[in-house]
């Protein structure tokens, strides 16, 4: 059955999916955070050196600072935004069977992933509210559905 058929046939992803396949894809996106940091130390050791930079923590010092935020949003935004433009899905979305999709049935664009992206922070951080939103809207849009001018679908397999 081809893709375009199973779409006719899908239906609002349930809110246990949509968490699974959030849980699923946390686990990447933490491994995609280490590897970030990472590369963030190694260059702290290369500009202050292994004794200053043990000085600098020993202090209470962060070795973060604006542009190691900025390459952990960019890679994790990144990461979804490659998933999404592209297939529609994320690792853990395909592990549950669940699509994001543009209103017209198609990928949706970077621009709709960057507010994706945006709106899972809070929608998240207040205990997940705007996933189990959709269990109250209308079409079983969550926050990230309804503010992208998205839907997230069950694909059930045929």
């Amino acid at each position: 059955m081809s893709d375009t058929s199973k779409q006719n046939q899908a239906q609002p992803a349930p809110v246990w999916r949509r968490l699974a396949a959030i849980i699923y894809d946390s686990f990447l996106v933490l491994a995609i955070m280490f590897l970030v940091g990472f590369i963030n130390l190694g260059i702290q050791m290369k500009v202050y050196g292994a004794e200053e930079l043990k000085a600098m923590t020993d202090s209470g010092q962060s070795i973060g600072g604006p542009f190691f935020y900025a390459a952990l949003f960019l890679s994790i935004f990144s990461f979804f935004a490659f998933f999404w433009s592209r297939r529609g899905q994320t690792l853990g979305m395909q592990a549950w069977k669940i699509r994001v999709l543009d209103q017209q049935g198609g990928f949706i664009s970077i621009g709709q992933c960057l507010i994706r992206v945006l709106t899972a922070i809070p929608s998240l951080a207040l205990c997940g509210l705007g996933v189990f939103w959709c269990l109250w809207d209308r079409e079983s849009l969550s926050w990230q559905d309804r503010l992208s001018s998205s839907k997230t679908l069950y694909i059930p397999k045929q």
